[in-house]
């Protein structure tokens, strides 16, 4: 599985993963992990994921993160750095689901981050020691608050050279960074000459980049694919070990200056691998709570209360409104905005509403974010809908504290009279905003403000987001 390994060179493997939320394909990489440490033996296995493994999924709304951790727990996940969407979690749920994970959480730019972490770590590798350090996205905008409880948030990569640097002057002949941020900036990190591996996360699609100081490695969403890494620790002299202690111990590592490091790097898809059965098992004991919601109640209807989404392409309706102030209120912005066309129930509720009412409702897979927009936008934009795409999927619900009149003209929001000039916190789903459904005010204003609208997958998706509103995530049985 890795290339020949020198006379007197110590080998490490590093199985990464980034951006877990769906537990569907941790079985397979269950049978990548133990081919990975039992071809080719390395001197050191480790398994890393690089952010966002907490949340947002829809079973993390129910279980707040426990069925993640208990599986990364079985897969023997060694290191792990916090991404943005750990933050979705309330703050106390998640200092609690960390200290549940057996791995280590490395978190070198928030100084102050109340929860269970280390700034950095020290792996021996033969003689030699290696050194890791995390960072995560401190960028307001990726945050519906101060994030991590309100932890100072350093500049990634500025945290990154600082540590690394401390970890080579403690004698690390290698270094690895496992970040939690865009692209480009790993891109950055990489030309530096600080490390020797950037593990990545945030982005979804996957990369791999050789062509740096040192390689960029990104696995795809929710391990459908894992990066495998090889660092061999090639001694160019036999290191001088000095006596054990009394009571045993490691040997004083090699010189850095006289260890050559070389780093293999590939993508290996999880698709071949047949399922490990155990893995499968424990799976589907914490899926089970997800199957088992369909016939649940999410809220009970008070008596003469009907809710419908019948006509939301050509008027307001029941479920826009509650779609609309739900997805405001579960982000946290000021205002909700919903496409009619998102709507697909094809009956009226009455009594109940229940998951599976929720799910017929909102068949699709989309990404709510808050965008801060004017409120001359938001007028022109529902007056766009409402007329130039009337009867189409752009026509736009709104929430219970916005007031349209019967001309589509906007007259109050968040409450209050329009103030066109006023910039509100606006959920809505995020394609909305740049070019689905051809709402051309949205349009117009991301072009000439592209940093108005949050940059992709870093929202929440709508299902997932309104789950959390509804009874405080308590659900009621079928009957």
């Amino acid at each position: 599985m890795s290339a020949a390994i020198p006379p007197r060179a110590a080998s490490l493997r590093i199985v990464a993963v980034n951006d877990v939320y769906s537990l569907d394909e941790l079985p397979r990489l269950a049978s990548l992990i133990a081919e990975a440490r039992r071809v080719d033996p390395p001197d050191r296995l480790l398994i890393t994921v690089a952010g966002d493994f907490l949340a947002p999924s829809l079973l993390s709304s129910l279980d707040q993160g426990r069925g993640m951790v208990d599986c990364l727990n079985a897969l023997g996940v060694t290191h792990v750095t916090l991404g943005n969407h750990e933050d979705d979690l309330d703050t106390e749920d998640l200092f609690a689901r960390l200290e549940e994970l057996d791995a280590l959480v490395v978190l070198s730019n928030a100084p102050d981050f109340r929860g269970r972490h280390v700034s950095e770590d020290v792996v021996l590798v033969g003689p030699h020691r290696v050194g890791l350090v995390g960072v995560v996205n401190g960028d307001p905008g990726l945050y519906r608050r101060a994030p991590f409880g309100g932890a100072t948030v350093e500049e990634p990569n500025e945290a990154a050279v600082r540590t690394a640097r401390v970890l080579r002057g403690a004698g690390c002949v290698a270094v690895v960074a496992l970040t939690h941020q865009w692209l480009e900036d790993d891109r950055e990190l990489a030309g530096l000459g600080v490390v020797d591996l950037v593990l990545g996360g945030h982005e979804h699609e996957g990369y791999l980049e050789t062509n740096h100081r040192a390689p960029i490695a990104k696995a795809k969403v929710d391990a459908t694919a894992a990066v495998v890494a090889d660092l061999v620790l090639a001694a160019q002299r036999a290191p001088t070990a000095q006596p054990a202690s009394a009571g045993g111990g490691a040997l004083e590592p090699a010189d850095a200056a006289h260890v050559d490091v070389s780093v293999h790097v590939r993508s290996v898809p999880v698709a071949p691998y047949p399922e490990d059965t155990a893995m499968r098992a424990r799976v589907d004991r914490h899926l089970e709570q997800v199957r088992s919601l369909r016939a649940r109640t999410l809220m009970q209807l008070p008596a003469g209360t009907v809710l419908s989404s019948l006509g939301s392409r050509l008027h307001q309706t029941s479920m826009g409104t509650l779609v609309a102030s739900r997805l405001r209120d579960a982000l946290g912005a000021e205002v909700g905005l919903f496409n009619g066309g998102g709507l697909r129930g094809d009956e009226e509720r009455r009594e109940r509403l229940t998951y599976a009412d929720f799910c017929e409702e909102l068949p699709f897979e989309n990404e709510a974010v808050v965008a801060t927009l004017p409120g001359a936008v938001v007028r022109d934009a529902l007056l766009f809908s409402r007329t130039e795409r009337h009867s189409t999927g752009g026509f736009l619900q709104v929430d219970d504290a916005t007031e349209v009149d019967d001309r589509h003209v906007l007259r109050a929001l968040a409450g209050a009279p329009l103030d066109p000039q006023r910039l509100y916190r606006v959920a809505i789903v995020r394609d909305l905003l740049v070019g689905s459904d051809n709402i051309e005010p949205f349009v117009d204003y991301w072009r000439a403000h592209p940093g108005a609208v949050p940059p992709a997958t870093t929202g929440l998706d709508v299902k997932v987001a309104l789950l959390r509103t509804f009874t405080g995530g308590a659900l009621h049985g079928s009957n």
